[in-house]
């Protein structure tokens, strides 16, 4: 090497070293570590001057407990044998300054490599040691008292502190690597929204909020949470760190105050009678969505109910009006009918007693005329005394004679005009005329003006004959219609009859059911009252929209029972057996059917 080329090397190396001072902070020790030299830099670190390190061990800069350790005897000893160190090193200034450096130690190799000193090289981390220790000291204060969570721009996880894994139940080996989705409701995972929301993390926007997690086996957890993106050197996002906290007991607790809320208001109003409200579900989950579900159900049930019991009710109510109706229209006309029955029967017997009338009158007229005939037979017979004596003598022809006359009237009177006994008579008389032809010519004046009076007495008893000829004829007539009627009257005895065994047995019957006709009554204005009542009472009751309609299986019921009200309002005629029957069928008592009819078929269903 020529003598330029070393003076070159030599302003080089001088050059080097005078930058080198003015950079760092630079001090030279022997072997043994005392100081040798210090640059300015050095010592404004320490806050010492030259004169004051020069000479002094380097333990001078040592805290007290490291002076007389092992390691620190080791420490110089690797540097004797000419093995540097470098590090980040606490040391104590003047007055007792800590300071962190930043430093090298490098043994000085002499000519024939002899090592001659070691030289440091040093700068002053102090600020930037704090400031990392408090951020550090920040960290783990935010790792004790939050949920850490570091995933990579992919959103897949790259660490998580104890507190999150106690929050959603898993251990870290269970979750490194996977996906974020691991945590998110299954209807999410797919969005849009979940995609966009990973896209704006990727570019460095941070994201923050109140969020519903799954946890381990489903669990549902909400937690207040804040995703932020970390930049690296270049100012690039690298990782997102999301620091949360669980307000699961907090959400859930305002959301069931939300919910007692709702819940109270749509209970206020159902009181109110108002049936159309309903708990939203909207921003509810778990227990308190199947509790207000559950109240919602309730009153779709009660509005229900209370729709069927409106129905029923106004068709119990059309039924009673039905049944009495139809039984009142019944009775009138089966009294129409018997009404008009006993008025034919009246019209028969006005007519037998017309008819009777006329006999009457005809026979009146026929006793007049008797009596007239019997009074001229007594002028006869006044006329006759006159020749009482002429007929003395013939006493005992005359009694003969008046005998055979008197049987004579007698026959005749009976037989009319047919008279069949009188030939006889006349013939005796005849003899007996004969007898009394001489007596004859005596009484002769006086039999003519007897003749005369028989003549008339002859012509009253044509009159007689023909009044009674018409009494006949109005006889007759009375007893062809007297035939009708007692024609009549036996079917109606026959009728009566088998009426009165049936009437006997109702007579049974209504005695063993007055009592219960009595409940039945009682029980048909029971149940009218209190189907007015229930019928207000429902009504006040808002359903909302269309009225609800009754279950089917009410309908059908109430529609049967209808049915059985109007078979049960038409009366029909049974014989006794056939109505005795009735108590018994289908093993019914006597009890439920008199009930039964009496409430028009209403009152089993009711009661089923």
């Amino acid at each position: 090497m020529s003598f330029f080329s070393g003076l070159s090397a030599g302003r080089r190396n001088a050059g080097q070293i005078a930058a080198i001072n003015r950079s760092q902070a630079v001090i030279h020790f022997d072997l043994e570590g005392r100081v040798l030299d210090a640059n300015e830099n050095f010592l404004n670190v320490m806050g010492y001057s030259l004169a004051e390190v020069k000479g002094q061990h380097h333990s001078l800069f040592v805290l007290p407990e490291e002076r007389g350790s092992e390691a620190y005897k080791q420490f110089w000893a690797d540097l004797g044998r000419g093995e540097f160190s470098r590090g980040q090193y606490l040391r104590v200034g003047k007055g007792g300054k800590q300071v962190w450096i930043q430093a090298s130690y490098n043994p000085i190799i002499g000519a024939g490599g002899k090592r001659v000193g070691v030289v440091k090289y040093a700068f002053d981390i102090t600020e930037q040691k704090n400031r990392l220790a408090d951020l550090e000291g920040q960290r783990a204060a935010i790792d004790k008292a939050q949920a850490v969570i570091e995933f990579g721009l992919d959103g897949k996880i790259l660490h998580a502190n104890e507190n999150f894994l106690a929050v959603l139940g898993y251990s870290l080996p269970e979750i490194v690597g996977q996906h974020h989705r691991m945590f998110v409701d299954p209807a999410e995972r797919e969005s849009s929204a979940y995609k966009a929301f990973w896209d704006r993390l990727g570019r460095g926007e941070y994201d923050a909020g109140q969020y519903r997690r799954i946890g381990k086996g489903g669990r549902e957890i909400c937690i207040q949470a804040s995703y932020n993106p970390i930049l690296n050197a270049q100012g690039q996002p690298y990782k997102v760190v999301k620091f949360a906290t669980d307000i699961t007991a907090t959400f859930k607790g305002k959301q069931l105050e939300a919910a007692v809320k709702e819940t109270s208001e749509t209970i206020a109003r159902a009181k109110d009678k108002d049936l159309t409200g309903r708990v939203p579900l909207e921003g509810k989950s778990g227990e308190v969505a199947t509790l207000c579900a559950g109240v919602n159900d309730l009153l779709d049930t009660l509005a229900g109910v209370v729709a069927s019991v409106r129905d029923i009710s106004e068709r119990i109510d059309g039924a009673s009006l039905k049944i009495t109706s139809e039984s009142l229209q019944q009775t009138a006309a089966t009294t129409e009918e018997l009404a008009a029955s006993v008025k034919h029967s009246a019209g028969n017997s006005k007519m037998a007693v017309q008819l009777g009338n006329e006999a009457s009158e005809v026979a009146a007229r026929g006793g007049a005329i008797v009596t007239e005939a019997v009074a001229a037979m007594g002028r006869i017979e006044q006329a006759s005394s006159g020749i009482s004596e002429i007929i003395s003598m013939i006493d005992e022809i005359a009694f003969q004679t008046n005998l055979l006359a008197l049987n004579a009237a007698v026959e005749a009177a009976r037989a009319g005009d047919a008279g069949r006994g009188f030939a006889v008579v006349a013939t005796e008389v005849r003899a007996l005329a004969a007898r009394c032809s001489e007596s004859a010519n005596g009484v002769k004046t006086l039999i003519a003006n007897s003749a005369q009076q028989i003549q008339a007495g002859v012509g009253l008893v044509k009159d007689a004959g023909t009044t009674l000829r018409e009494i006949v004829d109005a006889a007759s007539k009375v007893a062809v219609t007297v035939s009708e009627i007692s024609q009549a009257t036996t079917e109606q005895a026959n009728g009566i009859d088998e009426m009165a065994r049936t009437v006997a047995h109702m007579d049974e019957i209504t005695q063993q059911n007055s009592l219960l006709a009595d409940q039945s009554a009682k029980v048909a204005r029971d149940l009218k009252q209190e189907t007015e009542a229930l019928t207000a009472m429902v009504s006040s009751f808002t359903l909302g929209g269309e009225r609800r309609q009754a279950g089917p299986h009410l309908v059908h019921q109430t529609a049967a029972a209808v049915g059985g009200v109007e078979a049960a309002a038409r009366p029909v005629m049974r014989p006794a057996a056939a109505t005795a029957g009735l108590n018994s069928e289908a093993g019914a008592p006597a009890e439920a059917v008199s009930l039964g009819i009496a409430a028009g078929g209403v009152l089993p269903v009711a009661l089923q």
